[in-house]
């Protein structure tokens, strides 16, 4: 995100102070991930906008399957991770549909496919009534929360594991680092 002359990789966190392959860098993804997708859908949902809600909560979940997983499938990573790491979503059914349904129809279309809806007032993730798939973005951000933290423990306990994960964020934003001073 630019805001005058400066790149920002995370809220308040520059391109230029990014700590890439350094014992920062998990924190900082923790800010960026949390700055830009889980904290504005939370003030979505707060307002009772349920489908942008779902929509930057669904982006993220994107984001994270792309950076954890090094599947170069959109769909396998996609159903991959929320099976391995939403518990809501652990049944290959349900995966099919948070991707195909909400995740497909949303990015390809703008639109939730089969006439699943997100809803503000279900008591849990995923449910299903008279046949229409319904989804809790804010419960499903609280699950994609937990799977952030997780991670972020792997990053910051595997010096292995974080340096795979820098090469892979500093391949994906090249552009944005060359560039960082304006």
């Amino acid at each position: 995100m630019r805001i005058e002359d400066h790149l920002y990789f995370a809220p308040n966190i520059l391109f230029a102070d990014v700590d890439f392959g350094g014992a920062e860098l998990p924190e900082q993804f923790r800010t960026r991930i949390r700055g830009f997708y889980l904290d504005p859908a939370h003030a979505c949902a707060q307002g009772g906008h349920a489908f942008a809600a779902g929509a930057l909560v669904l982006l993220c979940v994107d984001a994270l399957a792309r950076l954890e997983t090094s599947d170069s499938v959109v769909g396998r990573r996609f159903k991959s991770f929320v099976r391995d790491n939403l518990p809501s979503f652990a049944s290959p059914e349900r995966a099919d549909s948070i991707y195909d349904d909400f995740r497909n129809g949303l990015i390809h279309e703008g639109r939730i496919k089969s006439g699943a809806q997100f809803s503000l007032e279900i008591g849990e993730t995923i449910t299903n009534i008279e046949g229409i798939v319904l989804v809790n973005p804010t419960l499903l951000a609280g699950e994609v929360s937990v799977a952030l933290d997780r991670f972020i423990e792997v990053l910051r306990a595997d010096a292995g594991a974080r340096r795979r994960f820098s090469d892979a964020l500093s391949r994906d934003h090249v552009d944005d680092w060359a560039s960082h001073e304006g």
